[in-house]
């Protein structure tokens, strides 16, 4: 029993001896996991534009992606990634990495996919691709690489693309791809490569597209790719290819699609250069040098359902004839730009018009250069002159007159007819932009529309009292006299004969006017009662009115004729609807 417990004692005191060891290993490796300043996506790690010259060592070793695009590497040293053997995918993009040790790759065999575009490598050693076996996806483009060896690409027999765009080759060393049996693409374009080995590209058994665009191929013989029984799609455009042959004697079924667009191709070598591709879908022939195309070539182009042939100097002659008539009846996607070069009389011309309007293919060539001559031409418009008065009788046509036609007054009526529809689309828009502004003055400032309305309705008020003020005439005006002794308001009215009288309107406040005033000044006033008395407020503390002599003398006259014991009032009639006090 004692060495039973002393034996306990023993394990823990080595679990717990142990217990800080594992702690402290965990988070070392956690703090190892992403480097600083770097981003960490579970194990994927990007250190990207860091500005980095060396590559983190504090990464993690169960890291399945690293990307260090952007950074300033220059060079890849003897076992740079040594435990990483987790690593899938690696990212060396955009660095300035000019050399790269032999065993640069080793430990990192799970790799698939390697990207080292956009650097400054000149040339790799034989072995340096050796180590990463699985590849999949290698990435060599936009370097400088002048030359490849021999055996470059040994054992990369898994690899499925291969990026060798934009670098300065010149020759492919022959059967270089022959391990890779898988590949299905490779692009050489953007090189200089001058002219390629026949077996070349042994061993491509399942190769699919092939870029062989933007290089300084002259001559294209399709017998260059004899064991290229899968590629579907061939680029060749932008090279200074001339002739077309095909000296092969099998049949190349699975070709689809073929790019010879921006070359300098300017007639095809035989009948039976595309009798060899009976599946061809796709043919990009623009921006070439052909002038026409034989019929024979024509029969061959049979599963043809997309074709480009613009930017040629085709010559519209009765060779162009089989070309317009196949054009006609081609049920595909083709380009309408087919424009003539030669001759003269038709350039810049398309080709279907030109044998249509100038008919071309049912003339001789003497026939349609008179033709040509005669049929007003496209760029400018005939001009008309007056015929001169001759006692000769006129001669009968010859081949060469041309009768007036009626095409200047029709095109007069265009012309009219077109301003007419101009003119009126302008009235009708012109009085749209009214409306439309009214509409939105309206809506915006509904406030100074009502106000512009009330001004006008009381300017019209206004208008009409006036009108009926001046019609009143002292005809229409009555005078009465109204005295009643028993009169209590008569009584405060009357100072011994000598008081103001008191002029009471209906409706509205008593108006004093003085008793030296005469009636006739009174009734003379144009204004409102109201407004005289407003005016006059201040002759109401018994001061005598002031007149003109005239006046004076016409109220002596009244005075005498009056009795002294009667009031005399004066009123205006009342308004309308209304009844005097």
């Amino acid at each position: 029993p004692g060495f039973n417990v002393i034996r306990l004692l023993s394990g823990s005191a080595v679990a717990l001896v142990i217990a800080p060891t594992v702690l402290l290993t965990m988070l070392s490796s956690a703090e190892r996991g992403c480097p600083k300043g770097c981003r960490c996506e579970g194990k994927m790690v990007y250190c990207e534009s860091q500005k980095l010259q060396e590559i983190p060592s504090s990464i993690s070793a169960g890291c399945l992606g690293l990307s260090l695009r952007y950074n300033s590497l220059q060079k890849l040293k003897y076992n740079q990634f040594k435990g990483l053997n987790q690593l899938t995918w690696l990212y060396l993009d955009h660095n300035h990495i000019s050399n790269i040790d032999e065993n640069a790759f080793s430990g990192i065999r799970r790799l698939k996919e390697l990207i080292l575009s956009s650097n400054r490598i000149s040339y790799f050693l034989n072995n340096t691709f050796r180590p990463v076996t699985n590849l999949r996806n290698l990435d060599l483009s936009y370097n400088q690489l002048q030359s490849l060896g021999s055996e470059q690409f040994r054992g990369l027999r898994k690899l499925l693309s291969l990026h060798l765009r934009s670098n300065s080759l010149r020759t492919i060393p022959v059967r270089i791809f022959q391990d890779c049996r898988n590949l299905e693409l490779l692009d050489l374009g953007y090189n200089r490569i001058r002219s390629l080995a026949r077996n070349v590209f042994a061993g491509m058994i399942r190769l699919k597209e092939l870029h062989l665009e933007h290089n300084q191929f002259s001559k294209l013989n399709l017998a260059l790719f004899p064991r290229l029984v899968s590629l579907q799609n061939l680029y060749l455009q932008w090279n200074k290819i001339s002739v077309i042959g095909q000296t092969m004697s099998w049949t190349w079924s699975s070709l689809q699609r073929l790019d010879l667009s921006g070359n300098e191709i300017e007639a095809f070598s035989g009948p039976s250069v595309f009798q060899c591709v009976p599946n061809l879908q796709r043919l990009n022939l623009d921006s070439n040098k052909l002038t026409f195309i034989g019929q024979e070539i024509l029969d061959s182009w049979i599963s043809l359902n997309d074709i480009s042939l613009a930017g040629n100097i085709w010559e519209c002659s009765r060779n162009i004839c089989s070309l317009v008539n196949w054009l006609k009846s081609f049920k595909g996607l083709r380009e309408n730009t087919i424009i003539c070069a030669s001759p003269k009389e038709l350039q810049g011309v398309n080709v279907i018009d030109a044998v249509k309007n100038y008919s071309i293919c049912g003339k001789s060539t003497t026939e349609r250069f008179e033709l040509a001559r005669a049929l007003p031409k496209p760029t400018f418009k005939p001009k008309l002159t007056r015929p001169k008065h001759d006692s000769k009788p006129p001669l009968p046509p010859t081949m060469g007159a041309t009768e007036p036609s009626s095409e200047p007054e029709h095109d007069a009526e265009h012309i009219s007819f077109h301003k007419i529809i101009a003119g009126s689309v302008a009235l009708f828009l012109s009085v749209l932009v009214i409306l439309l502004v009214i509409y939105v003055s309206w809506k915006r400032y509904p406030a100074s529309m009502k106000q512009l309305q009330q001004r006008s309705l009381m300017r019209r008020h206004r208008k009409k009292k006036r009108q009926s003020l001046k019609q009143m005439t002292p005809s229409t005006q009555e005078f009465y006299v109204d005295y009643k002794p028993t009169n209590t308001e008569t009584s405060e009215m009357l100072l011994n004969g000598t008081g103001p009288c008191t002029y009471n309107k209906s409706g509205s406040r008593e108006c004093e006017i003085p008793l030296s005033m005469n009636v006739s000044t009174f009734l003379a006033y144009e204004q409102p009662t109201l407004s005289y008395c407003g005016v006059h407020h201040e002759l109401l503390a018994h001061k005598a009115y002031e007149c003109g002599r005239q006046e004076e003398a016409g109220d002596a006259a009244l005075e005498a004729e009056l009795d002294l014991s009667t009031i005399t009032t004066a009123a205006r009639l009342p308004e309308h609807g209304q009844q005097p006090a």
